[in-house]
């Protein structure tokens, strides 16, 4: 899979990768290297699996956004999204068999669905003799 970011500045810089995983910051190690004092040293790491393109924030204080909401967890990045680091937001576009185009609520913005609440068990009555 080859994933492309690109940032919708004036300057609409471009970034193509093609192995993963993807480490995004503003440390020169990091695979993509954003001058930005607003991005951590390691901001955020894309990865492809099992389950598809993800990204997730490595602990940052100004955190990783996909269509303005914050990742809080393993995300999944879809063609057209938004992914925001620091200053910089990128349009996400790759190619994959299975890659379709959605529109879903982040859910990393919300809590997970819990069942619903059951009371507690009653404990039986002591018996008067």
């Amino acid at each position: 899979m080859k994933l492309e970011l690109t940032c919708t500045d004036s300057r609409k810089r471009k970034f193509v990768v093609d192995q993963f995983p993807v480490i995004v910051g503003l440390d020169p190690g990091a695979d993509i290297c954003l001058n930005d004092s607003a991005v951590g040293h390691y901001q955020c790491m894309i990865d492809n699996g099992d389950e598809g393109l993800m990204v997730w924030d490595l602990g940052t204080k100004t955190g990783t956004y996909i269509n303005g909401l914050r990742v809080l967890k393993k995300t999944p990045l879809s063609p057209g999204d938004e992914l925001t680091i620091g200053r910089n937001s990128f349009v996400v576009h790759y190619d994959s068999p299975d890659a379709q185009p959605h529109r879903r609520v982040n859910p990393a913005s919300k809590p997970e669905a819990r069942p619903p609440h059951s009371p507690p068990a009653r404990r039986p009555e002591p018996a008067i003799s």
